[in-house]
């Protein structure tokens, strides 16, 4: 009598995608908890923080005054400590959360020898690496909009002050931020899957996080090609909160001079000020508006997005051609 072997049917997408969530799960509970945790953290604190702001006087006024800059130093006296630490936990932990999510998720079944297991399951290799990327993946980014959100609340004050395009507010908001983690968690996958270490390549996404920060920042200016305008002021926040990229002084005469030489002709910052204000001299910037940016927002979130999808995509092809 012939033996007769029975070829478990193929799992439907659905199916695979249940069976990822409940293969994950624990770990998707823990990350939530932190990212929940965070979220009600900055929810309180923001609160207190907002209300001192407004209460200092520097919620409502010219930044380019004197009176003003005296009501943000006072803020800053009483809460300066705490929009730095804040600011620095949400920079750093947003790539962190996406190497912690990234790096276990192909490299522990290596080590734990139950890939073939999960591969004989009816669903395949490739179909069960898709859906365990994409349930992750997609947790991972819908929860850190909602983190985004809060956070670009937070950071509000500081924003009001310096505008957005400082490099530690651009990179917390919620689009650059998404981008930023997709592309951590997806580089730390693909190294789980090639190294089958989980340590390794939870240590490999934590540096692409800062490396991958850096080099968004140095490429960030170029996003869309600049303007020049001649200025009457040296506030920025008298103007609209633009990116200044590089900034020199004319004369009366129109003799080209630097910042530190009007400096020192105005005996101080008021000083300059006047002396561009009414003085005959002029500044000059290269800059970026503004008004672009959420337009940059979209940017690093659409490169850094199609960066994390290729190297989902490379994590798929190493696991079903080279993974044994």
């Amino acid at each position: 009598m012939s033996a007769v072997t029975a070829v478990p049917a193929a799992l439907p997408r659905a199916g695979v995608v249940r069976a990822a969530w409940l293969r994950h799960r624990p770990a998707l509970r823990v990350l939530l908890g932190v990212l929940a945790g965070l979220v009600l953290l900055l929810a309180v604190t923001g609160y207190f923080l907002h209300a001192g702001f407004d209460r200092s006087g520097a919620g409502d006024c010219d930044m380019a005054t004197r009176a003003c800059n005296e009501h943000w130093k006072g803020f800053l006296r009483e809460y300066g400590t705490e929009l730095m630490v804040g600011a620095n936990i949400v920079y750093f932990l947003g790539g962190a959360l996406g190497a912690f999510a990234g790096g276990p998720l192909l490299a522990r079944e290596f080590e734990h020898g139950t890939v073939r297991f999960a591969w004989t399951q009816g669903a395949g290799r490739t179909r069960w690496t898709v859906g365990v990327l994409a349930v992750v993946g997609g947790v991972l980014a819908v929860a850190t909009v909602l983190a985004g959100v809060v956070t670009n609340w937070w950071l509000e004050p500081m924003a009001r002050q310096s505008g957005r395009f400082t490099p530690l507010l651009f990179t917390a908001a919620a689009p650059a931020l998404v981008g930023r983690v997709l592309l951590v968690f997806a580089l730390s996958a693909l190294a789980g899957a090639v190294l089958r270490r989980t340590v390794v390549a939870v240590g490999i996404g934590v540096a692409a996080s800062v490396v991958s920060t850096l080099v968004a920042q140095s490429l960030r200016f170029d996003y869309r090609a600049p303007l020049q305008d001649t200025l009457h002021t040296l506030a920025q926040a008298s103007v609209d909160h633009r990116w200044e990229g590089s900034t020199w002084i004319t004369d009366p005469a129109g003799n080209r001079m630097s910042i530190g030489r009007l400096y020192d002709a105005g005996n101080d910052y008021y000083g300059a000020q006047k002396l561009v204000s009414e003085g005959g001299y002029s500044a000059h910037e290269i800059y970026q508006p503004g008004s672009r940016y959420w337009s940059f927002q979209f940017i690093e979130l659409g490169w850094m997005a199609a960066l994390a999808v290729l190297l989902c995509a490379a994590a798929v092809w190493w696991v079903r051609r080279r993974a044994v």
